[in-house]
């Protein structure tokens, strides 16, 4: 009697479920493929393998964020119009100067078609409409905080501006002992590198774990006292220019920092700042209450991460 043929099936790995939604291993691997790109490039094969994995894992977690946010709004009865997407299209064209063709381009440079665009706008948007609910109210700016910080950074010439640059490496949520020491002697190699001479910026754009600085070398631009997570700002304040120091622990992991430039600026009077300091001051709290908020999702809502 023949055998029955057998033919061979790809079956979808899970990466992760978030409540009653699953997140799919492909789904990992399309959020993360613009940034494993500029990991092929490293010639140390464990360190490309640790790269690759680690930004692997921050798609999977920026994922599951996503998935917790689109339960909310669908709890809250949320949606998003086609014309609204279509709005925020045309003012990220007008922001960035560039015609339909252009944008296609640098899409197409990031391997994302404009249906898929389309789809993270829509999102995007989503996101903003649940943390605005979730988060908006609970996020006041006094007149008496405004006039305060303007008093503490502003006057007498106490307005140090700092730019600096960091490489930032990620500790897991929950991490172990051993886990977290083998981050901290990541960044310690990191370290020894940018001190002997490599070039921080390069340093940056290959290793940091940080999406929102990694392209532009890990530059967090100018800023004031206040601004950044206290061990951070300690750090920062205390350092020369041109000086590498670290690695220092904030927030989600382990910082390389690198004092750009230092500068005391001149205070403009108090009203013409008032409304740009508010502005300043509503935002972090924004992020500090949105985080907290998505911690708060995390502990409500089964998520048992897979890969």
């Amino acid at each position: 009697m023949a055998a029955p043929s057998v033919h061979g099936r790809v079956v979808e790995k899970i990466a992760a479920v978030v409540g009653e939604d699953i997140i799919l291993s492909s789904e990992v691997e399309e959020k993360a493929g613009p940034f494993l790109s500029e990991v092929a490039h490293i010639t140390d094969a464990t360190e490309r393998a640790a790269r690759a994995s680690s930004i692997r894992r921050e798609a999977l977690d920026r994922l599951v964020d996503e998935r917790l946010v689109l339960q909310q709004a669908t709890e809250l009865r949320l949606t998003v119009s086609s014309e609204e997407v279509d709005r925020s299209i045309e003012e990220i064209k007008k922001q960035n100067s560039l015609d339909d063709d252009q944008l296609k381009q640098a899409l197409a440079g990031q391997n994302m078609t404009m249906a898929q665009y389309r789809q993270s706008l829509k999102r995007q948007i989503m996101r903003m409409r649940v943390v605005n609910i979730a988060v908006g109210s609970k996020v006041s700016v006094s007149d008496e905080e405004v006039q305060s910080y303007y008093d503490r950074h502003m006057k007498s010439g106490s307005n140090v501006q700092v730019r600096a640059s960091h490489i930032f490496f990620a500790i897991p949520e929950n991490a172990d002992v051993g886990v977290v020491a083998e981050r901290q002697a990541a960044v310690q190699k990191v370290l020894a590198r940018a001190r002997a001479g490599e070039d921080f910026a390069k340093l940056a754009k290959e290793l940091s774990e940080d999406a929102a600085t990694r392209s532009d070398g890990g530059d967090l631009g100018y800023f004031g006292r206040d601004m950044l997570p206290k061990a951070i700002e300690e750090l920062v304040f205390s350092m020369r220019v041109g000086d590498v120091r670290g690695p220092v622990r904030a927030d989600r992991g382990f910082h390389v920092i690198k004092l750009v430039d230092r500068k005391v600026k001149e205070a403009k009077p108090f009203e013409e700042m008032r409304d740009d300091l508010r502005a300043q001051i509503h935002q972090k709290e924004m992020e500090r209450q949105t985080k907290i908020y998505l911690t708060d999702l995390r502990k409500k809502t089964l998520v048992d991460i897979r890969m």
